[in-house]
């Protein structure tokens, strides 16, 4: 990526729902990436997830370009006690800006943020089967597949599998 192009990785503010809220809507309009469709996807529900997301349960980063928004990615804590070792990761690189490795240095901070937590031990995702760019970076950054959930998503007429995948954090 060149100079002009650098990319700012920071937290997410209320100041950012209006915008992930429009660029999730235009990737939900792309058949088998997101499971909700655009109408689906609210203001209230990114206002709730970056508020909720500031304290200790989790973490909400934006990739910015040039002060535009490219991506967005959160890991989210469960409340039962017995699975806040895995945090669960759900991301997007915006319309217009992927293969430019704005998803790897999402993950990378994501990781980081994971491991300098102390108690999450493990990262996990589901990804549409047809998702094969998100399923290549996710790989690339140690991802396995855990298990695929057969027909899981409806898409127009047919069905997709849901892959689960893990990235372990313990040596």
């Amino acid at each position: 990526m060149s100079d002009s192009k650098k990319i700012n990785i920071r937290q997410a503010t209320l100041n950012d729902a209006n915008t992930i809220l429009k660029e999730e809507r235009a990737i939900a309009e792309i058949p088998g990436y997101f499971c909700s469709s655009p109408s689906e996807l609210s203001l209230d529900s990114i206002i709730n997830a970056i508020s909720v997301l500031k304290d200790k349960s989790g973490v909400f980063l934006v990739a910015e370009c040039n002060e535009v928004l490219v991506g967005h990615a959160f890991l989210e804590i469960p409340h039962v006690k017995s699975l806040q070792h895995v945090a669960e990761l759900n991301m997007a690189v915006h319309l217009g800006w992927q293969n430019q490795g704005i998803g790897t240095m999402l993950l990378h901070r994501i990781i980081d943020w994971a491991q300098e937590s102390k108690f999450i031990r493990k990262i996990q995702l589901n990804v549409r089967a047809t998702n094969l760019p998100a399923i290549s970076l996710y790989k690339k950054m140690g991802f396995e597949e855990e298990g695929r959930l057969k027909n899981r998503v409806r898409v127009n007429d047919s069905y997709v599998d849901d892959i689960i995948m893990g990235l372990s954090l313990v040596a």
